[in-house]
């Protein structure tokens, strides 16, 4: 493992999020360096009450329906009844082969588990903050020393997770001063609406529905590059910094929005 390639990886990715949102693909290093099938990455923040999960690998689709029925994960429940937090572990060595046979299991989650081995990290950063990190194989079983390196890589990725959690914390309380601010000292002039096209009114409405991006473009049946390039322009005409502050504006009428084709 060459720990200097790491380290630069991490200084880039942490630099990358002064400029753009973290996407999936910026974690397949990490893939390339157990040598896996897929990872999954998500910051847990109870404080803010937000989860956040990135894969190079594995669709949003598959991602959010894990989301809705984590709870009845058997393997995670055993990881955490067990109080191995903090440490890697092959998680289907937790469960003994019966319990495999568990009904919610079976009906929920089995469906949509691919993958023979996997490997899970849950780990504590704060009292409120948390790491959880997990290395899938498709067709073989994990080793002792790949669960060791996985280790070695959730705690050295400390750094960035407390750097996410900062900018997070950072944008919520922009968010809020803006918000004291207008209460404070309300614009009284007139609001000037935003002129969105169509297509662009429905991607901010759909957005708003909880919809992805990926979601959107099979609802509108377009590529992923043509809503991306929607959101972005919605984001300029609006003036609003990120997707969070777009959503957070229009659900509390601080943007007065008309459809129009000129635009």
């Amino acid at each position: 493992m060459n720990w200097e390639k790491f380290s630069k990886w991490q200084y880039q990715l942490i630099e990358a999020m002064t400029r753009r949102e973290i996407k999936g693909e910026d974690f397949s290093y990490l893939s390339d360096c157990l040598q896996v099938d897929a990872i999954t990455i998500t910051i847990i923040d109870t404080s803010l009450k937000r989860q956040q999960t990135w894969s190079p690998e594995i669709s949003d689709n598959d991602i959010r329906f894990y989301q809705q029925h984590w709870r009845h994960d058997i393997f995670l429940n055993a990881y955490l009844r067990k109080g191995l937090i903090n440490s890697s572990q092959i998680m289907e060595s937790l469960v003994a082969p019966a319990r495999v046979q568990d009904d919610n299991w079976c009906e929920s989650l089995l469906p949509y588990m691919h993958y023979r081995s996997t490997i899970g990290l849950l780990l504590g950063i704060n009292q409120h903050l948390y790491l959880f990190f997990t290395a899938h194989h498709l067709n073989k079983e994990f080793n002792r020393g790949t669960r060791r390196l996985h280790e070695k890589l959730g705690h050295s990725m400390q750094p960035w997770v407390n750097a996410f959690h900062a900018k997070q914390l950072a944008d919520t309380e922009q968010d809020k001063a803006l918000c004291r601010c207008q209460k404070d000292f309300p614009i009284t002039t007139e609001q000037q609406p935003v002129k969105l096209t169509p297509a662009e009114y429905q991607v901010l409405s759909l957005l708003m529905g909880g919809h992805s991006g990926s979601d959107i473009a099979d609802i509108r049946r377009v590529s992923k590059e043509t809503v991306k390039s929607q959101i972005k322009s919605v984001l300029h005409k609006t003036g609003s910094k990120h997707q969070n502050q777009l959503l957070w504006r229009y659900n509390h009428d601080q943007l007065l929005v008309t459809i129009g084709f000129n635009s």
